[in-house]
């Protein structure tokens, strides 16, 4: 910050740094997203109810995103106890599996 203060440095305008929507949306987190929309609007519309107020009147939670910051292709090796109780039904030696972190972002 003191180099920016200074002139050294330029800040990176504030139309170059991408926000949460630019991140790519996959079909899964695409239903996260649904989902909470509905669940959402339902808890809204029961407070609405329960205050006596229109649907608008009550705040809610409409600039939400969800996206995946992180996919891996990951493998379980299943123990070899395992595959020794197991040996005569060829069990798998490994499992592939995918590991996925979903975010979600609030906008104000």
């Amino acid at each position: 910050m003191e180099e920016v203060e200074r002139g050294e440095r330029m800040p990176v305008p504030q139309s170059a740094v991408l926000g949460a929507k630019d991140l790519p949306r996959t079909i899964l987190s695409d239903h996260i997203e649904s989902s909470l929309f509905g669940k959402l609007k339902q808890e809204r519309l029961e407070r609405a109810r329960f205050y006596g107020k229109t649907y608008d009147e009550v705040p809610g939670a409409e600039a939400l995103v969800v996206r995946v910051v992180s996919s891996v292709d990951k493998k379980l090796e299943v123990k070899q106890q395992f595959l020794e109780i197991f040996q005569e039904e060829n069990y798998p030696v490994d499992f592939g599996y995918k590991s996925k972190v979903f975010q979600p972002y609030y906008f104000r």
